[in-house]
Parts: structure tokens; sequence; C-alpha cells
């Protein structure tokens, strides 16, 4: 008799097959049911039904438009599939992002997707529960890729932001459009200072209000030039005709890959991700206490060494592991 197992994975190059082809995991080709963590472009494709939080399924609708269904769950409650009962569990990364724990007759497996166990402003703390199997990214996965705390760091830039508009120049942070911009408009207008941000970043920032966050004394950034205000911005657009109507710029990127900031323009680097760090991972690890752990993405290799030092059985996934690229990818900022 073959004794019971959790659900069955099969790690394939366009994504995460669970059971069969019943569900798949943040896949890269269109699937029939596919669980997508969070709206990140790497992570969401034209599925037909997708599996998601409600806060997903308005970010994906907003960027892609109608076309695929939507099966809601929101984070602490679970759907059934098949024969297996899914629980989306808060992931810490962006808004909307989520854990899957996937349980079977024979066991349980929980996928984090990316994830941030201290979660944001903007997103709420990492939930850990128990599984027989562990599937984690490894973005930040060795120990010199150790952040400093979050809140030093926004403290940091909040002075910076000051300090310059002070000055007579435009503050002005790098920040990806998806998460990281809403979380430096987040911080800055709580710390009381006019924002003006990119089309890419405002655009979204409906969503965010409908699950209740507010930016007060926030606007979208327009070419008429925006005095005494900071500005919130991408890295691929910083040479835009918007952002240069408020020169003298001062430029400083939001990122967690703090040495690899490429452009001689960006004069400071905060070093901040909605990623976990090596710590972080650790702290993931610890947390669901797995049997098994296999790592994907980043340093996948390297941190599954370290947690065979530390007693776990952990394997890196052929195909899905290796260096991340140098922060130039939008998504790693």
């Amino acid at each position: 008799m073959t004794a019971a197992a959790p659900p069955r994975l099969r790690f394939l190059p366009e994504g995460i097959e669970v059971e069969h082809g019943l569900l798949w995991l943040d896949a890269q080709k269109p699937k029939p049911l596919g669980l997508v963590t969070h709206a990140h472009g790497d992570h969401v494709a034209r599925h037909k039904t997708i599996l998601c939080t409600p806060e997903t399924a308005a970010l994906v609708r907003k960027r892609q438009g109608p076309g695929a269904e939507f099966l809601e769950c929101r984070c602490g409650e679970s759907v059934t599939v098949g024969d297996l009962k899914v629980t989306l569990l808060h992931a810490g990364h962006i808004l909307g992002s989520a854990m899957a724990l996937i349980e079977g007759a024979g066991g349980s497996v929980l996928y984090t997707g990316d994830v941030r166990p201290e979660g944001g402003l903007t997103c709420s703390p990492a939930e850990f529960r128990h599984a027989d199997v562990l599937v984690t990214e490894c973005t930040f996965g060795r120990p010199d890729h150790r952040l400093p705390p979050a809140d030093e760091t926004r403290a940091e830039i909040v002075a910076w932001v000051h300090s310059e508009l002070e000055s007579g120049r435009t503050a002005t942070l790098l920040a990806y459009a998806l998460g990281k911009g809403q979380e430096m408009l987040a911080l800055l207008t709580r710390a009381g200072i006019p924002v003006a941000a990119h089309g890419t970043i405002w655009n979204l920032t409906d969503i965010y209000r409908q699950f209740g966050y507010s930016f007060p004394g926030s606007r979208k950034l327009t070419g008429k030039g925006q005095r005494r205000a900071a500005i919130l911005v991408p890295p691929r657009y910083l040479n835009v005709t918007e952002v240069k109507k408020n020169a003298p710029l001062a430029v400083a990127a939001v990122t967690g890959w703090s040495g690899r900031a490429r452009s001689n323009r960006v004069e400071r680097v905060f070093p901040l991700s909605d990623h976990a760090d090596y710590d972080g991972l650790i702290k993931v690890a610890q947390s669901v206490n797995p049997k098994k752990i296999y790592t994907l993405h980043g340093y996948a290799r390297e941190f599954a060494q370290d947690l065979r030092e530390r007693g776990y059985d952990a394997d890196a996934i052929p195909g899905h592991s290796g260096p991340p690229d140098d922060g130039s990818r939008p998504g790693m900022w």
C-alpha cells in the first residue's frame, strides 16, 4: 500500500502544476484554473479562471481589462478544488498578495509566491501556517542580502525628501508602478508631504482606495510642474517631460538591490523591498516548519544549501533557480 502523500507538484517551465493540472500556481501560460498570488505581471497569465483575492482580481482587471473569470477568495478563507482544500493567506508582498495552503487527504503544501513576513504600509503582514511541504521564493536567499529595519529606512526617506524640498530641488523617488509606488505614496502622504505620482502609479490608486487606503495631499503628475511636492515615478519614466518640468531634481531609488540602481542620475539608494530579505526567508521556514522545502527563483541553490545546514530537507528546483537579475527588471525594484 502506498503511503498517503501531500498534493502532487510538478515544477514545469510555465509554472507549478498541482495534481495533474487540477490547479496551476503562478503559471506563465494560460491554464484552465490558475492561482495568481498577486498582480505583478510576471505572475499573471490569461487563464480561463483565476483563483485569487478580491484585491488581486481588481488589480488584474484594471491592468488587463475583461477576459478571465475570477474565483475570488479572501485571505483566511478556503475554496474546494477537486479533492483539495485551498486556503489563501496574507503574503505581505503587495496589496492582495496571498500564499496558498493546499491540503489533501495525505498532507499539505504551502506555496508562498512572493512574500514579505512583516508586510507593508499598504498590505497586511504574512500569515503562516504549518505545512508538510513548503515552496518558497528566494529572491534575497543569501546571507549578504540583509536589509535594515524597514521603519528606519522609511524615516530616512521622509527626512531626505524634506531636506531636498527645503533646498529647492524636487525630491524624486524611483519606485515600481504597482506595490512600491503606493507604499511610497502612503509613506509620504502620512508624513504630510504633497506628492505627485506618475500616471502608471496614480492610475492604480483607485483600486487601493476601494480597499480602504487613502493618500491625502497626492495628485497625478502632469506637465505643469509641481512646486514644493515630491515626485514618484517608475525608473523607466525618469526622463519623460512631466518629470523634466520639475527640474532641478534630486533623484533616489527605493529598491532592495542597494548597489544596483543603474543610473548616474541616482544620488541616493534607499534599501527597501517588498520581498523578504535573507533573515525573512529563514523566518518563513521556521514559521511553516515543514518536512520538505523546495526553493525557487533568485538564489534558490544557495538558500537550499543553507537550509540543509540548518537541518531542513531542502532542494532547489532545476530551471527555477539561478541568481536574480541585476535589478534592472521593473519587478525587482
